[in-house]
Protein backbone atom coordinates (compact mmCIF):
# COMPACT_ATOMS: atom_id res chain seq x y z
CA UNK A 1 0.00 0.00 0.00
CA UNK A 2 2.81 2.46 0.86
CA UNK A 3 4.06 1.88 -3.32
CA UNK A 4 0.00 3.70 -4.15
CA UNK A 5 1.41 7.10 -1.96
CA UNK A 6 3.05 10.06 -3.56
CA UNK A 7 7.04 9.29 -3.79
CA UNK A 8 7.14 5.79 -4.75
CA UNK A 9 8.08 4.90 -1.21
CA UNK A 10 10.40 1.08 -1.67
CA UNK A 11 10.30 0.59 1.76
CA UNK A 12 10.39 1.91 5.65
CA UNK A 13 12.82 2.85 7.41
CA UNK A 14 14.12 1.96 11.11
CA UNK A 15 12.05 2.98 13.89
CA UNK A 16 12.86 2.88 17.51
CA UNK A 17 9.52 2.05 18.00
CA UNK A 18 6.72 4.13 20.51
CA UNK A 19 7.74 2.51 23.78
CA UNK A 20 5.64 4.86 25.84
CA UNK A 21 2.17 4.39 23.73
CA UNK A 22 2.43 0.48 23.60
CA UNK A 23 2.59 0.27 27.64
CA UNK A 24 -0.30 3.06 27.58
CA UNK A 25 -2.80 1.09 25.46
CA UNK A 26 -1.84 -2.27 27.12
CA UNK A 27 -1.89 -0.62 30.31
CA UNK A 28 -5.49 0.99 29.17
CA UNK A 29 -6.84 -2.45 28.65
CA UNK A 30 -5.55 -4.45 31.61
CA UNK A 31 -6.68 -1.39 33.87
CA UNK A 32 -10.22 -1.90 32.08
CA UNK A 33 -10.21 -6.13 32.48
CA UNK A 34 -9.27 -5.16 36.47
CA UNK A 35 -11.31 -2.44 36.61
CA UNK A 36 -14.57 -4.75 35.69
CA UNK A 37 -15.08 -3.27 32.58
CA UNK A 38 -13.76 -6.59 30.72
CA UNK A 39 -16.67 -7.13 28.00
CA UNK A 40 -16.87 -2.90 27.18
CA UNK A 41 -12.64 -2.33 27.27
CA UNK A 42 -12.13 -6.16 24.84
CA UNK A 43 -14.72 -4.91 22.98
CA UNK A 44 -13.03 -2.02 21.62
CA UNK A 45 -9.69 -3.17 22.01
CA UNK A 46 -9.59 -7.13 20.76
CA UNK A 47 -8.13 -7.10 17.82
CA UNK A 48 -10.33 -10.51 16.92
CA UNK A 49 -13.79 -8.70 17.88
CA UNK A 50 -12.61 -5.27 15.72
CA UNK A 51 -12.21 -8.12 12.60
CA UNK A 52 -15.53 -10.06 13.39
CA UNK A 53 -17.65 -6.27 13.82
CA UNK A 54 -15.52 -4.93 10.06
CA UNK A 55 -16.15 -8.49 8.30
CA UNK A 56 -19.55 -8.45 9.27
CA UNK A 57 -20.68 -5.05 8.73
CA UNK A 58 -18.73 -4.15 5.89
CA UNK A 59 -17.41 -6.99 3.42
CA UNK A 60 -20.57 -9.42 4.79
CA UNK A 61 -23.33 -7.55 2.94
CA UNK A 62 -20.79 -6.67 -0.24
CA UNK A 63 -20.15 -10.39 -0.56
CA UNK A 64 -23.93 -11.49 -0.69
CA UNK A 65 -24.88 -8.44 -3.06
CA UNK A 66 -22.33 -9.79 -5.63
CA UNK A 67 -23.34 -14.09 -4.89
CA UNK A 68 -26.86 -12.48 -5.85
CA UNK A 69 -26.22 -10.91 -8.61
CA UNK A 70 -24.30 -13.96 -10.04
CA UNK A 71 -27.77 -16.22 -9.06
CA UNK A 72 -29.58 -15.63 -12.16
CA UNK A 73 -26.04 -15.98 -14.60
CA UNK A 74 -25.51 -18.91 -12.94
CA UNK A 75 -29.30 -20.63 -13.10
CA UNK A 76 -29.08 -19.81 -16.89
CA UNK A 77 -25.95 -21.74 -17.19
CA UNK A 78 -27.50 -24.65 -15.36
CA UNK A 79 -25.30 -23.92 -11.76
CA UNK A 80 -27.64 -24.38 -9.42
CA UNK A 81 -25.18 -24.67 -6.47
CA UNK A 82 -25.12 -20.60 -6.40
CA UNK A 83 -28.48 -19.59 -4.87
CA UNK A 84 -29.74 -16.09 -2.98
CA UNK A 85 -28.76 -15.19 -0.03
CA UNK A 86 -30.85 -12.31 1.84
CA UNK A 87 -28.27 -9.72 2.82
CA UNK A 88 -28.31 -8.57 6.47
CA UNK A 89 -27.95 -4.72 6.91
CA UNK A 90 -27.60 -2.87 9.93
CA UNK A 91 -28.17 0.56 10.84
CA UNK A 92 -25.78 3.39 10.11
CA UNK A 93 -24.72 3.77 13.70
CA UNK A 94 -23.81 0.05 14.08
CA UNK A 95 -21.72 0.58 11.02
CA UNK A 96 -19.95 3.65 12.58
CA UNK A 97 -16.88 1.97 14.51
CA UNK A 98 -16.18 -0.87 12.34
CA UNK A 99 -15.80 1.76 9.58
CA UNK A 100 -13.88 3.96 11.52
CA UNK A 101 -11.57 1.37 12.79
CA UNK A 102 -10.95 -0.24 9.10
CA UNK A 103 -10.19 2.89 7.78
CA UNK A 104 -7.78 3.52 10.98
CA UNK A 105 -5.74 0.23 10.31
CA UNK A 106 -5.65 1.14 6.51
CA UNK A 107 -3.89 4.62 7.17
CA UNK A 108 -1.62 3.22 9.78
CA UNK A 109 -1.04 0.32 7.81
CA UNK A 110 -0.12 2.49 4.67
CA UNK A 111 1.64 5.05 7.11
CA UNK A 112 3.58 2.74 8.99
CA UNK A 113 3.12 -0.66 8.57
CA UNK A 114 2.19 -2.64 11.33
CA UNK A 115 2.26 0.39 13.22
CA UNK A 116 -1.57 -0.88 14.77
CA UNK A 117 -0.05 -4.19 15.42
CA UNK A 118 2.84 -2.87 17.81
CA UNK A 119 1.95 -0.59 19.10
CA UNK A 120 -1.86 0.51 18.83
CA UNK A 121 -2.97 -2.75 19.59
CA UNK A 122 -2.77 -4.35 23.52
CA UNK A 123 -2.84 -8.12 22.01
CA UNK A 124 0.42 -7.02 19.96
CA UNK A 125 2.16 -5.62 22.77
CA UNK A 126 1.69 -8.11 25.14
CA UNK A 127 2.60 -10.69 22.39
CA UNK A 128 5.79 -8.77 21.92
CA UNK A 129 6.66 -8.33 25.41
CA UNK A 130 6.73 -12.04 25.75
CA UNK A 131 8.49 -12.55 22.05
CA UNK A 132 11.17 -10.36 23.20
CA UNK A 133 12.28 -12.47 25.82
CA UNK A 134 11.85 -15.53 24.10
CA UNK A 135 14.44 -18.63 23.99
CA UNK A 136 14.86 -18.61 20.47
CA UNK A 137 14.60 -14.98 18.16
CA UNK A 138 15.87 -13.60 15.02
CA UNK A 139 18.84 -12.63 15.02
CA UNK A 140 21.53 -11.08 12.35
CA UNK A 141 24.75 -12.56 11.48
CA UNK A 142 27.33 -9.50 11.41
CA UNK A 143 30.05 -11.38 9.56
CA UNK A 144 27.43 -12.62 6.67
CA UNK A 145 25.82 -9.19 6.61
CA UNK A 146 27.04 -7.16 3.77
CA UNK A 147 24.57 -4.02 4.52
CA UNK A 148 22.49 -4.55 1.33
CA UNK A 149 19.24 -2.97 2.92
CA UNK A 150 16.77 -5.78 1.16
CA UNK A 151 15.79 -7.16 4.68
CA UNK A 152 14.88 -3.39 5.61
CA UNK A 153 12.50 -3.43 1.86
CA UNK A 154 10.53 -5.87 3.64
CA UNK A 155 10.33 -5.43 7.04
CA UNK A 156 6.88 -4.21 7.50
CA UNK A 157 7.22 -3.72 11.61
CA UNK A 158 10.32 -1.36 10.94
CA UNK A 159 12.24 -3.49 13.65
CA UNK A 160 15.55 -4.45 12.14
CA UNK A 161 18.56 -1.65 12.66
CA UNK A 162 21.66 -2.55 10.28
CA UNK A 163 23.66 -0.36 12.21
CA UNK A 164 23.58 -2.35 15.28
CA UNK A 165 22.66 -5.55 13.59
CA UNK A 166 19.78 -5.89 15.93
CA UNK A 167 16.12 -6.65 15.79
CA UNK A 168 13.47 -5.37 17.87
CA UNK A 169 11.97 -8.48 18.76
CA UNK A 170 8.92 -6.73 20.66
CA UNK A 171 7.85 -5.52 17.67
CA UNK A 172 8.65 -7.85 15.41
CA UNK A 173 5.06 -9.86 13.62
CA UNK A 174 7.21 -13.05 12.27
CA UNK A 175 6.12 -12.61 9.16
CA UNK A 176 10.17 -13.82 8.29
CA UNK A 177 10.11 -11.56 5.24
CA UNK A 178 13.37 -10.72 6.02
CA UNK A 179 14.57 -14.27 6.14
CA UNK A 180 13.55 -14.54 2.25
CA UNK A 181 14.92 -11.69 1.14
CA UNK A 182 18.33 -12.11 2.61
CA UNK A 183 20.74 -13.08 -0.28
CA UNK A 184 23.22 -13.50 2.24
CA UNK A 185 21.66 -16.07 4.82
CA UNK A 186 22.29 -13.63 7.44
CA UNK A 187 18.95 -13.74 9.06
CA UNK A 188 18.19 -16.94 11.37
CA UNK A 189 16.68 -18.06 14.28
CA UNK A 190 19.06 -18.41 17.66
CA UNK A 191 19.70 -18.90 21.10
CA UNK A 192 18.04 -15.83 22.43
CA UNK A 193 19.31 -15.77 25.98
CA UNK A 194 23.15 -16.09 25.31
CA UNK A 195 23.30 -12.25 24.35
CA UNK A 196 25.60 -10.12 26.76
CA UNK A 197 23.34 -7.39 28.36
CA UNK A 198 24.92 -3.65 27.79
CA UNK A 199 25.72 -1.18 30.13
CA UNK A 200 23.17 -0.14 32.42
CA UNK A 201 21.85 3.55 31.18
CA UNK A 202 22.50 6.36 33.56
CA UNK A 203 18.63 7.46 35.14
CA UNK A 204 17.39 9.80 33.40
CA UNK A 205 15.62 13.61 34.79
CA UNK A 206 11.57 13.31 35.65
CA UNK A 207 9.38 13.75 32.41
CA UNK A 208 6.99 16.06 34.05
CA UNK A 209 4.82 16.20 30.67
CA UNK A 210 4.85 12.43 30.19
CA UNK A 211 3.50 12.68 33.58
CA UNK A 212 0.86 15.75 32.98
CA UNK A 213 -0.59 13.47 30.73
CA UNK A 214 -0.54 10.47 32.35
CA UNK A 215 -2.40 12.08 35.26
CA UNK A 216 -5.16 13.61 32.57
CA UNK A 217 -5.72 10.36 31.25
CA UNK A 218 -6.41 8.68 34.55
CA UNK A 219 -8.99 11.34 35.32
CA UNK A 220 -10.43 11.06 31.91
CA UNK A 221 -10.17 7.41 32.81
CA UNK A 222 -12.32 8.03 35.73
CA UNK A 223 -14.96 10.23 34.79
CA UNK A 224 -15.43 7.53 31.98
CA UNK A 225 -15.99 5.33 34.42
CA UNK A 226 -18.30 6.81 36.57
CA UNK A 227 -20.45 7.40 33.32
CA UNK A 228 -20.52 3.57 32.78
CA UNK A 229 -21.27 2.72 36.64
CA UNK A 230 -24.50 4.98 36.43
CA UNK A 231 -25.56 3.38 32.81
CA UNK A 232 -25.51 0.04 34.86
CA UNK A 233 -27.11 1.29 37.73
CA UNK A 234 -29.27 3.03 35.89
CA UNK A 235 -30.97 -0.43 34.43
CA UNK A 236 -33.22 -1.65 37.24
CA UNK A 237 -34.96 -5.08 36.48
CA UNK A 238 -36.21 -4.19 32.89
CA UNK A 239 -33.61 -3.69 30.35
CA UNK A 240 -34.23 -1.53 27.57
CA UNK A 241 -32.01 -4.47 25.44
CA UNK A 242 -32.76 -7.56 24.96
CA UNK A 243 -30.24 -10.16 25.47
CA UNK A 244 -29.53 -13.38 23.66
CA UNK A 245 -31.03 -16.81 25.37
CA UNK A 246 -28.07 -18.23 27.14
CA UNK A 247 -26.37 -14.90 28.15
CA UNK A 248 -28.16 -15.55 31.99
CA UNK A 249 -29.00 -11.76 32.09
CA UNK A 250 -27.56 -8.48 31.08
CA UNK A 251 -24.87 -7.20 33.32
CA UNK A 252 -23.07 -10.45 32.95
CA UNK A 253 -23.31 -10.69 28.91
CA UNK A 254 -22.17 -7.29 28.72
CA UNK A 255 -18.83 -8.22 30.86
CA UNK A 256 -17.92 -10.88 29.02
CA UNK A 257 -18.88 -10.24 25.28
CA UNK A 258 -16.43 -9.16 23.71
CA UNK A 259 -19.04 -7.58 20.16
CA UNK A 260 -16.93 -10.35 17.72
CA UNK A 261 -20.43 -10.77 16.06
CA UNK A 262 -20.22 -13.76 14.90
CA UNK A 263 -23.56 -15.04 16.82
CA UNK A 264 -24.74 -12.19 14.65
CA UNK A 265 -23.60 -13.26 11.21
CA UNK A 266 -24.93 -17.43 12.55
CA UNK A 267 -28.33 -16.02 13.75
CA UNK A 268 -30.89 -18.00 10.96
CA UNK A 269 -33.66 -15.61 11.78
CA UNK A 270 -31.17 -12.56 11.72
CA UNK A 271 -32.79 -11.44 14.96
CA UNK A 272 -29.88 -10.54 16.42
CA UNK A 273 -28.45 -7.45 15.43
CA UNK A 274 -25.22 -5.04 16.43
CA UNK A 275 -26.57 -2.69 19.33
CA UNK A 276 -25.37 1.19 19.30
CA UNK A 277 -27.04 2.52 22.54
CA UNK A 278 -29.42 0.18 23.52
CA UNK A 279 -27.53 -1.33 26.40
CA UNK A 280 -25.45 1.68 27.02
CA UNK A 281 -22.36 3.11 26.62
CA UNK A 282 -20.64 -0.86 27.56
CA UNK A 283 -23.15 -2.37 25.05
CA UNK A 284 -21.77 -0.68 22.04
CA UNK A 285 -21.59 -2.96 19.01
CA UNK A 286 -22.92 -6.12 21.12
CA UNK A 287 -25.78 -8.13 20.10
CA UNK A 288 -29.32 -7.65 20.61
CA UNK A 289 -32.83 -9.11 19.84
CA UNK A 290 -34.40 -6.78 17.42
CA UNK A 291 -37.68 -8.15 17.11
CA UNK A 292 -38.42 -5.74 14.18
CA UNK A 293 -36.38 -7.73 11.98
CA UNK A 294 -37.25 -11.14 13.00
CA UNK A 295 -38.14 -13.41 16.46
CA UNK A 296 -35.79 -15.90 18.17
CA UNK A 297 -36.38 -19.24 16.40
CA UNK A 298 -37.89 -21.81 19.28
CA UNK A 299 -35.96 -24.18 18.17
CA UNK A 300 -32.99 -22.72 18.23
CA UNK A 301 -29.99 -22.58 19.89
CA UNK A 302 -26.94 -21.56 17.65
CA UNK A 303 -25.75 -18.57 18.86
CA UNK A 304 -24.58 -20.52 21.73
CA UNK A 305 -22.99 -22.99 19.76
CA UNK A 306 -20.90 -20.41 18.40
CA UNK A 307 -20.00 -18.17 20.68
CA UNK A 308 -16.13 -17.83 21.74
CA UNK A 309 -16.37 -16.09 24.40
CA UNK A 310 -18.61 -17.94 26.72
CA UNK A 311 -21.19 -14.79 26.81
CA UNK A 312 -23.79 -16.87 25.30
CA UNK A 313 -23.62 -20.14 27.23
CA UNK A 314 -24.95 -23.37 25.22
CA UNK A 315 -27.85 -24.09 26.57
CA UNK A 316 -30.21 -27.47 25.97
CA UNK A 317 -32.88 -26.99 23.61
CA UNK A 318 -35.20 -27.79 26.48
CA UNK A 319 -33.99 -25.50 28.72
CA UNK A 320 -33.44 -22.76 26.23
CA UNK A 321 -37.54 -23.22 25.79
CA UNK A 322 -38.35 -21.95 29.20
CA UNK A 323 -35.83 -19.23 29.38
CA UNK A 324 -37.58 -15.79 30.08
CA UNK A 325 -35.06 -13.26 28.43
CA UNK A 326 -38.20 -10.42 27.99
CA UNK A 327 -42.04 -10.28 28.81
CA UNK A 328 -44.84 -9.43 26.33
CA UNK A 329 -46.91 -6.58 26.80
CA UNK A 330 -50.26 -5.95 25.85
CA UNK A 331 -51.81 -2.50 24.44
CA UNK A 332 -55.19 -3.60 23.75
CA UNK A 333 -56.06 0.18 22.90
CA UNK A 334 -54.20 -0.56 19.52
CA UNK A 335 -55.05 -4.30 19.12
CA UNK A 336 -57.13 -4.22 15.67
CA UNK A 337 -59.50 -6.56 17.45
CA UNK A 338 -61.17 -3.54 19.46
CA UNK A 339 -59.80 -0.70 16.99
CA UNK A 340 -61.41 -1.97 14.29
CA UNK A 341 -63.51 -5.21 14.87
CA UNK A 342 -61.27 -7.37 13.11
CA UNK A 343 -60.29 -10.69 13.37
CA UNK A 344 -57.34 -11.63 13.87
CA UNK A 345 -55.02 -13.87 16.22
CA UNK A 346 -52.21 -13.80 14.61
CA UNK A 347 -49.92 -13.10 18.45
CA UNK A 348 -51.49 -16.04 19.61
CA UNK A 349 -51.03 -18.49 16.28
CA UNK A 350 -47.10 -17.45 16.59
CA UNK A 351 -46.68 -17.78 20.13
CA UNK A 352 -44.67 -21.29 20.68
CA UNK A 353 -45.39 -21.34 24.41
CA UNK A 354 -49.13 -20.37 24.19
CA UNK A 355 -48.46 -17.40 26.71
CA UNK A 356 -50.81 -15.32 24.48
CA UNK A 357 -54.16 -16.92 23.75
CA UNK A 358 -57.60 -15.42 22.88
CA UNK A 359 -60.96 -15.05 24.87
CA UNK A 360 -63.83 -14.44 23.35
CA UNK A 361 -64.99 -10.50 22.30
CA UNK A 362 -68.00 -8.57 20.74
CA UNK A 363 -69.40 -10.59 17.99
CA UNK A 364 -67.77 -13.46 17.13
CA UNK A 365 -64.71 -12.41 17.93
CA UNK A 366 -61.47 -12.98 19.65
CA UNK A 367 -59.32 -10.97 22.07
CA UNK A 368 -55.85 -11.18 22.65
CA UNK A 369 -54.76 -12.14 26.19
CA UNK A 370 -51.23 -12.71 27.76
CA UNK A 371 -50.04 -15.37 30.68
CA UNK A 372 -46.72 -13.98 31.80
CA UNK A 373 -45.85 -16.91 33.59
CA UNK A 374 -45.72 -18.62 30.20
CA UNK A 375 -44.26 -15.96 28.21
CA UNK A 376 -40.05 -16.59 26.91
CA UNK A 377 -39.90 -13.07 25.42
CA UNK A 378 -38.50 -14.35 21.92
CA UNK A 379 -40.50 -11.71 20.10
CA UNK A 380 -42.63 -14.03 17.75
CA UNK A 381 -45.77 -12.26 19.13
CA UNK A 382 -44.67 -8.90 18.41
CA UNK A 383 -43.09 -9.58 14.90
CA UNK A 384 -46.60 -11.08 13.85
CA UNK A 385 -48.59 -8.08 14.80
CA UNK A 386 -49.97 -6.27 12.20
CA UNK A 387 -50.35 -3.36 13.69
CA UNK A 388 -48.09 -0.27 13.01
CA UNK A 389 -46.07 2.47 13.29
CA UNK A 390 -46.17 0.94 17.02
CA UNK A 391 -47.28 -2.51 17.96
CA UNK A 392 -50.12 -4.04 19.63
CA UNK A 393 -47.91 -6.13 21.68
CA UNK A 394 -44.18 -5.90 22.65
CA UNK A 395 -41.12 -7.58 24.22
CA UNK A 396 -39.39 -5.23 27.15
CA UNK A 397 -36.41 -7.02 28.18
CA UNK A 398 -35.51 -8.09 31.35
CA UNK A 399 -32.05 -7.71 33.57
CA UNK A 400 -31.64 -11.35 34.89
CA UNK A 401 -33.00 -14.32 32.91
CA UNK A 402 -35.67 -16.46 34.44
CA UNK A 403 -36.91 -19.27 33.98
CA UNK A 404 -40.99 -19.53 32.77
CA UNK A 405 -43.69 -22.26 33.23
CA UNK A 406 -44.01 -24.84 31.41
CA UNK A 407 -47.19 -25.49 29.29
CA UNK A 408 -49.35 -28.39 30.43
CA UNK A 409 -50.43 -30.03 27.04
CA UNK A 410 -54.03 -30.25 26.67
CA UNK A 411 -54.99 -27.28 29.27
CA UNK A 412 -55.11 -24.27 26.38
CA UNK A 413 -57.52 -25.48 23.32
CA UNK A 414 -56.92 -23.84 21.01
CA UNK A 415 -59.97 -21.33 19.23
CA UNK A 416 -61.65 -22.79 16.30
CA UNK A 417 -61.12 -20.82 12.85
CA UNK A 418 -63.06 -21.09 9.90
CA UNK A 419 -61.72 -19.97 6.08
CA UNK A 420 -58.14 -18.90 5.26
CA UNK A 421 -56.12 -16.58 8.08
CA UNK A 422 -57.35 -12.91 8.53
CA UNK A 423 -54.43 -11.06 6.50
Amino acid sequence: MARWLPGKRKGLRYSTGHRRWQWVFLGAGLAGVLAGWAGFTLSLLDPYSIFGRIVFGLFRPLVTLINNSLVRIGNACGVDSIYRVDPQWVGAGALALPALMLVLVVVLAAWRGRLYCNTACPVGTLLGFLSSRGLWRLGVDQSACRKCGDCLRVCKSQCIDLRSGAIDFSRCVACFNCVGACREHAIGYRFGWSKTPGPRPAPKAPDWQRRKFLADGAGFAGALGTGIWVGKAGGGKMSRAIAPPGAAGVERFLNRCTACQLCISACPTHVLQPAVFEYGLTGLMKPRLDYSHSFCNFECIQCGKICPDGAITLLDLAVKKITRIGRAKLDLEKCVVKTKGTDCAACSEHCPTKAVDTIPFGNNLRLPKVDETLCIGCGACEYACPVKPTKAITVAGISLHERAEKRIEGAVQKPKTNGDFPF
